[in-house]
């Protein structure tokens, strides 16, 4: 008897140091994808980004996500985006033809229901608004109509779409930020549309929706990109109304940020999503870095922003400027940089390309500014930085412009071009004025759009 209790008591021991399964920390996605020929289609979602392997000859595809934040998605597939919502451990499984778009996708797993509402939300789109261009060049009263009627229907949608109740509640709120963005929108597109910049609303236009959204809703930031659209545009407000003497609004919008949102979390990725590329523009490199450094608790942020800060010191006023080497010259030959520097004269060098519609703006008004400085100590470079495919249509646009000046083919991307590399370029145009004997005055210095700016920095300089 005393062996058979011994027995027992050591199996119960056993068993009871056995280890406990672990909960789920994953999800799994994966589907079958008919008319769908290429190796990988893209998954984009708050702060997430990732290439989901396709395999051709099973039509299918699977991959295990971890740490995913629960929202929404956009999968991909070629020219088929599908709006999806995923959770931290549910997993996901869908079948869609990548061609035929009047063919739902078929979802299965415990968020279908999510899903299927998503995609009936999309067509409401096209059923109820259809054209986008075709509603914001609406009538005031009728836009407005339109816009109450679209949402309406979507509340009615999500009620009757067996949703889950917290999701429920986000999505009611999602929808109220989407239909706020689209009366924010209202009077830009339809000035863009009708070509009336003096085009103003109405006073008894609802435009106070949009202003009277909350800076510190971390569910809704995280959930809704028209949230996220509504904060940028309000704390875009707030920083015009600030305007600093010196005009910096990169450094006014940090500032707004640090006292205008309390939320830890979005004060981070708002203040990261700015500085990554503000700090690049900004004309008060060191106290953007200090205050950009006092205000953010995002220890890995703080590292990005600093290595940044770190080299854009290298492109300050007075260092070295940067070189590059053998551009094509569109009147023959190559040209470097040290071909042009130590003739006596500044360089204000433009980099642009033939995509970029806000550099083509630009062009005329160069022009002008070249035949004012004429014979002047100045020169005009310009850099085109598309790749080889479009050294024609540079060409073609040289011609038919009439543009003068240093014309330079790089043939790469400024992404991938390493003189734009070394001056953090990830905008388009950038102006950068450099001095006679090689070193930086400014590497972002004003556009000619900027007139008045620009001749008093060349007055200064005694251009």
């Amino acid at each position: 008897m005393k062996r058979l209790f011994l027995l027992i008591a050591s199996v119960l021991l056993i068993t009871s140091c056995e280890e406990k399964p672990k909960p789920k920390d994953y999800s799994v996605i994966s589907g079958q994808v008919q008319n769908f020929r290429k190796r990988n289609m893209t998954l984009e979602g708050y702060n997430f980004e990732k290439k989901i392997k396709f395999d051709r000859k099973t039509k299918t595809f699977s991959d295990t996500l971890k740490n995913l934040v629960p929202g929404h998605y956009k999968l991909t597939i070629g020219k088929r985006p599908i709006n999806i919502y995923l959770s931290s451990v549910e997993d996901l499984k869908l079948i869609v033809d990548a061609k035929k778009r009047t063919q739902d996708p078929v979802f299965e797993g415990p968020n279908a229901a999510i899903n299927n509402y998503l995609t009936q939300k999309q067509k409401k789109l096209g059923a109820v608004i259809g054209n986008l261009n075709k509603l914001f060049s609406m009538e005031e009263p009728e836009f407005l109509s339109k816009m109450d009627e679209y949402k309406s229907a979507l509340i009615d949608l999500a009620e009757s779409s067996q949703l889950p109740p917290e999701y429920l509640e986000k999505e009611k709120r999602n929808i109220n930020y989407e239909f706020a963005l689209g009366l924010q929108n209202y009077q830009g597109f339809h000035r863009l549309l009708y070509g009336d910049d003096e085009f103003v609303v109405s006073e008894k236009f609802p435009i106070n929706i949009p202003q009277e959204i909350s800076l510190n809703e971390r569910e809704d930031y995280i959930n809704s990109k028209s949230y996220r659209d509504l904060v940028k545009r309000r704390l875009d407000d707030f920083t015009n109304k600030k305007k600093r003497e010196d005009g910096d609004f990169d450094l006014a919008y940090l500032e707004t940020i640090q006292t205008e949102v309390n939320d830890t979390l979005m004060k981070n990725d708002l203040m990261h999503k700015t500085a990554v590329k503000s700090i690049t523009y900004t004309p008060n490199l060191k106290e953007y870095f200090k205050k950009y450094s006092g205000y953010s608790t995002n220890a890995e942020h703080k590292k990005e922003i600093a290595d940044l800060y770190n080299k854009l010191k290298l492109t300050a006023k007075g260092q070295p400027s940067p070189k590059f080497t053998n551009y094509e010259n569109y009147n023959g030959g190559t040209t470097s940089l040290d071909d042009l520097v130590g003739n006596g004269k500044y360089l204000y060098i433009d980099i642009w390309a033939t995509w970029c519609g806000f550099c083509k703006k630009e062009i005329p008004l160069l022009k002008r500014l070249e035949q004012q400085y004429h014979d002047k100590n100045i020169e005009f470079v310009s850099i085109s930085v598309d790749r080889p495919e479009f050294k024609q249509k540079w060409k073609k646009i040289i011609a038919d412009k009439e543009m003068t000046g240093v014309q330079l083919f790089s043939g790469k991307s400024h992404l991938d071009l390493k003189f734009t590399q070394d001056y953090l370029i990830k905008g388009l145009p950038r102006f950068i004025l450099i001095d006679p004997e090689g070193k930086i005055v400014t590497a972002n210095a004003p556009r000619p759009s900027d007139n008045d700016k620009l001749v008093t920095m060349f007055d200064e300089l005694g251009i």
